[in-house]
């Protein structure tokens, strides 16, 4: 097995060794070994993942609490990633990635400052939470603020392939570098802000208030991310180069869906102070390069590739996602004449080849009538990337940057050379996850659309996305419908109609 950076016998961690003075009383320390429940006597199965005796651990806990004793509790992936596992733990304020570090990173501070992470991510979990939760009596949809993550949904299969990777699996060096470093130092830190005055310009204090009390954590949790990566340079530069490459590519993708397309789609045109790619390259970019370069990393080898995607990306996925917005649990809009003059000004190079994108679904509107969305809507079910889980719309519309490997007897298809270059550095850790597609492929999921909206996805017609206007939007204006001309009656006036 490789000298990985989180055994002992790794250089960054030899050196650090806890120790105790002579004179130190004894210590009770109380290890909860929390696992899947599983026959001993009978062979090993990978099938045997029941947590349902999590739901008692209270009772444990609440007698080390009468005797002030502290557990550490030890989980593993099937605990962690099934909600029998995760609320119980919630409750005595793990944050599973977090408490990872708190107990097994190789500097007190380093782990203290992680506890308090846990803390500050509870909170984030309860915030949006407490918040969302009284507008679920408005619209329903806001219900999928608690549902998402434990759904089927496709956009939840994304977020947990890469999330539960990297806070459930990763070990702490990696979880610092991928989490501390690349993902809230270069990404959400000064996302944070910037959506903070997003928010005010349009309008909604109450989403302005979370994330600013949100981003004040984040610039505390960031400050872990350096500390690590100097000390892993130091001792192993070429593994430290290569977290950085693997989780700002991963991180990437989440982030352009997730922000791209609330600046450049979702946001009122009046509102808009920069595009995604003017943010990214001010606020982002700039941070990232410079403290790569102090510490004497190289940009990412797929560097070209990422700016392409900065111009491309999230434009394509929005295109895709608003094709087959049923599958999702939020509304979308078709942007109009003065949101597309706004996103060619922005996106000179792009634009011209993403407009015939947003022309097609116009006439596929101007063909039905409105209020029915589906007569613009796609049918066939989309095809994943084997690595990132999202639609393959890297690249650009002319040419689809769509990569494939063979590997035993299974195919598979990325939707970038760099999500195939993660997938082959580590194929045993990706290897036997399967997409919706495959899921439908081996009948663990419906293949029609209606049946995976509604049994598999876990929408009703109350929450699956629409188009917000219904298609009846103001400037795209339908041929008249021919009306029969009856014997003797004038011919029917040449009327247009929205």
């Amino acid at each position: 097995m490789r000298d990985s950076a989180f055994s002992p016998a790794h250089p960054a961690l030899a050196a650090q060794r806890v120790r105790v003075p002579v004179n130190a009383p004894a210590t009770l320390f109380v290890v909860v070994d929390t696992e899947e429940e599983f026959d001993w006597s009978a062979p090993f199965s990978r099938q045997s993942t029941s947590v349902t005796a999590m739901r008692h651990i209270g009772r444990a806990q609440r007698l080390f609490d009468r005797f002030s004793i502290v557990p550490t509790y030890v989980v593993d992936y099937p605990v962690a990633s099934q909600p029998e596992g995760v609320v119980p733990l919630a409750e005595f304020a793990a944050v599973i990635g977090n408490l990872r570090a708190a107990r097994f990173a190789r500097d007190g501070a380093w782990r203290t400052t992680a506890a308090f992470g846990a803390l500050d991510e509870l909170r984030h979990t309860h915030i949006p939470l407490a918040l969302m939760h009284e507008l679920v009596r408005w619209d329903r949809q806001f219900d999928w603020t608690h549902r998402f993550y434990h759904s089927n949904n496709w956009v939840a299969i994304a977020a947990r392939h890469c999330f539960d990777e990297l806070l459930l699996t990763a070990d702490p060096i990696e979880f610092a570098i991928g989490t501390n470093f690349v993902f809230e130092t270069g990404f959400t830190n000064l996302q944070f802000v910037a959506l903070s005055a997003l928010a005010r310009d349009a309008g909604d204090p109450m989403f302005e208030t979370m994330v600013k009390s949100i981003q004040t954590d984040e610039a505390r949790h960031a400050q872990i991310g350096r500390a690590v990566l100097e000390i892993l340079v130091k001792s192993d530069r070429e593994y430290a180069q290569r977290l950085v490459d693997k989780w700002f590519w991963r991180t990437w993708h989440l982030f352009s869906v997730l922000t791209g397309f609330s600046m450049d789609y979702l946001t009122p045109l009046s509102a808009r102070r920069a595009s995604f790619k003017e943010f990214i390259e001010e606020w982002i970019l700039s941070q990232f390069l410079e403290v790569i370069d102090a510490y004497g990393l190289a940009r990412p080898w797929y560097w070209d590739t990422f700016t392409t995607s900065l111009d491309h990306y999230h434009h394509m996925v929005y295109a895709s996602a608003y094709t087959y917005r049923t599958t999702v649990w939020f509304d979308f809009v078709v942007p109009g004449p003065q949101e597309r003059a706004w996103l060619a000004q922005k996106y000179p190079a792009s634009w011209p080849a993403l407009a015939p994108v947003w022309e097609r679904i116009d006439a596929g509107w101007r063909e039905s009538d409105p209020d029915l969305d589906f007569a613009a809507h796609g049918s066939a079910i989309v095809t994943f990337c084997d690595m990132c889980q999202f639609v393959l719309s890297e690249g650009t519309p002319a040419r689809n940057s769509a990569q494939t490997l063979v590997r035993g007897d299974r195919k598979y298809i990325f939707c970038s050379e760099p999500c195939r270059w993660i997938f082959e550095s580590e194929p045993e850790r990706y290897a036997g996850h399967r997409d919706v597609v495959k899921r439908v492929l081996a009948g663990e999921a419906p293949g029609n659309l209606a049946a995976i909206l509604t049994q598999y996805f876990g929408l009703t017609q109350e929450t699956w996305g629409r188009d917000v206007q219904r298609g009846n939007y103001d400037w795209l204006v339908r041929p008249a419908k021919p009306r029969p001309i009856l014997p003797g009656a004038a011919e029917a006036p040449d009327e247009r109609r929205p």
